[in-house]
């Protein structure tokens, strides 16, 4: 009878995971799951038999993707097929959300931290599988064996992107040395007859967008676990926070220290989540090898020539853009980071297999090395911003800036997202004025104005450089308000309709502020301008009069702990 109840336990367990159109949301599976243990609880007063424990083998089986072997309490063959329950959800996610199989037209949505989707994916729209709440009832589903499956498809789908920038920089590697000595001697001319001879170009910034993508999902997915360790475990979560804390930074890292950060990182306690994650993958791929990684900058810089600028715009409702080049930023930020990282790693192995092994005398080689590392990072970073803000400003004329503004937009989100490049660096070589007039178009209104306040440039103002100076003073999780999108309905489209021709010919001084009413504002930089996020209506002619939304409670999860321990 025992076998017979843990069978049917496992049919309807795998039985529930997908509707008659797609999968399952993980909160409502998770619900079925619950009610389906509680009958066989019932079930078990009656027959006095003990079938607790095999609950629990069932949804570690189905969990666990690795040989049933090295699990304690298990008496079966080491062939056997485990894991299919994770094995479904996670290709799931990985073909429908990250590779777009369908064609959904899915986006990352930074504000609500969640995907969208133009149409449903199956049987919902992305949004209604992808946010924290979902990924949440996931991990509490399926353990840390999930998330360590859905981590590891992540970064094989991720791997195989940067193989292809790797493969691009080979081949294009002489005439990516013609682009740096044009863009470096400001030859126009000849820059743009090199660019023109670089080999798919288009494809590549597709894969960068996509493999950014990945990173914002793997991102969502480290805050989700993090979240439920913090509540299931809060003495490991906080053990595990105060350890990454005091990890001695050292290239190349030790084996394990580099291992403690990767564990942590998973559960989002790491500051700099994507680049910590990106050379991981580097590291296991044997990846950035060769010499053609130091012309990375000029290849992203390139970028800024695509066509693809033509169809982005700048969407006020959900501070991205409408092609995903959010999460272009993203994957450079990540890769130049990564690969300088693993770069300078083995160019010190190097130097210490030529010194055989005698350490120069002097500053600690360990620190010296980590603040190497981080000081190429910047000037790599810094270098990509004034090549592509030369790019830019260089092609800008009256008859030709329609790409201006998005791109100008990008540079500041980079800069935003980066914690080795401080968004205050852009000024140097883009003035504030000009990104203040940009931004003043899309969230200025006559009646509520924090931005006629912001009239000295972030250089020059402390209150904005406490906010921009260090990626020390950034906190990536915890401090700011939660953003959660439920619904699911149809994804509104770009809100920035009117024409960018004109963003300049509006007069910023004439935006009036109204008299006698008190208003909190953050002096944090041209996206930040108030503590509630608010949206104000834009110039006339622009369609994005909405407001944002207000910061919804955060989700009330169960606490009783992950389902294969209870």
């Amino acid at each position: 009878m025992r076998e017979c109840i843990l069978g049917n336990f496992r049919r309807r367990l795998l039985g529930v995971l997908k509707t008659d159109s797609d999968l399952q949301r993980p909160t409502v599976l998770e619900s079925l799951i619950k009610r389906h243990i509680s009958i066989v609880h019932l079930a078990e007063q009656h027959i006095s038999m003990d079938i607790t424990q095999g609950i629990r083998e069932v949804l570690l089986s189905e969990a666990f993707s690795g040989p049933v072997s090295s699990l304690h309490l298990f008496e079966k063959s080491t062939d056997q097929h485990t894991g299919s329950a994770t094995e479904t959800v996670c290709n799931w996610y990985i073909e429908n959300i990250i590779k777009d199989v369908s064609g959904a037209g899915i986006l990352f949505v930074p504000i609500h931290k969640c995907f969208r989707s133009t149409r449903p994916v199956g049987g919902y729209f992305a949004e209604s599988v992808t946010d924290l709440r979902e990924l949440q009832a996931f991990v509490r589903i399926f353990g840390g064996y999930g998330v360590d499956r859905l981590d590891r498809m992540l970064k094989e789908h991720t791997a195989a992107l940067l193989n292809c920038i790797d493969t691009s920089l080979r081949s294009n590697r002489d005439v990516l040395e013609a682009v740096a000595t044009s863009l470096h001697a400001g030859d126009r001319i000849e820059r743009e007859t090199s660019v023109k001879q670089i080999v798919d170009l288009e494809t590549v910034i597709g894969f960068c967008v996509q493999a950014g993508l990945a990173l914002a999902f793997d991102r969502l997915l480290a805050e989700a676990s993090g979240a439920i360790l913090e509540e299931g475990a809060p003495l490991i979560h906080s053990l595990l926070a105060g350890v990454v804390k005091h990890l001695p930074d050292g290239v190349p890292e030790k084996e394990e220290f580099r291992r403690m950060r990767t564990v942590a990182n998973i559960v989002g306690v790491v500051n700099d989540h994507d680049s910590v994650w990106v050379r991981s993958i580097l590291e296991e791929v044997g990846g950035a090898s060769d010499g053609s990684w130091g012309l990375l900058p000029y290849l992203f810089a390139t970028f800024m020539m695509s066509n693809i600028w033509s169809t982005t715009a700048f969407n006020v409702d959900t501070e991205g853009f409408s092609n995903n080049i959010h999460c272009l930023a993203r994957c450079i930020s990540a890769v130049i980071a990564g690969s300088e990282f693993v770069r300078l790693e083995r160019e010190h192995q190097h130097r210490q297999s030529l010194r055989n092994g005698h350490a120069s005398e002097g500053m600690d080689p360990e620190l010296s090395s980590h603040m190497s590392a981080e000081a190429s990072i910047k000037s790599t970073l810094q270098l990509f911003v004034k090549l592509s803000a030369d790019i830019i400003l260089d092609s800008w004329s009256e008859t030709h800036r329609s790409h201006l503004v998005a791109q100008l937009i990008f540079l500041d989100q980079l800069c935003e997202i980066s914690p080795y490049l401080p968004r205050s660096s852009l000024e140097t070589h883009v003035p504030y004025a000009i990104l203040r007039s940009v931004y003043g178009q899309y969230y200025a209104d006559t009646q509520s104005t924090p931005l006629a306040i912001l009239n000295a440039s972030p250089r020059h103002s402390p209150a904005v450089l406490l906010a921009h100076a260090s990626p020390v003073l950034r906190h990536p999780r915890g401090d700011s308000p939660q953003y959660y999108g439920h619904d699911s309905g149809y994804f509104k489209g770009s809100s920035s309709s009117y024409s960018q021709e004109h963003l300049y010919d509006a007069d910023i001084g004439s935006l009036r502020s109204t008299d006698n009413k008190q208003r909190n504002y953050r002096s944090s930089g041209p996206l930040d301008y108030s503590a509630s996020r608010s949206r104000v209506k834009s110039v006339e002619g622009s369609t994005s009069g909405s407001t944002g939304p207000s910061p919804l409670p955060r989700f009330a999860v169960s606490r009783s702990g992950p389902l294969a321990y209870k």
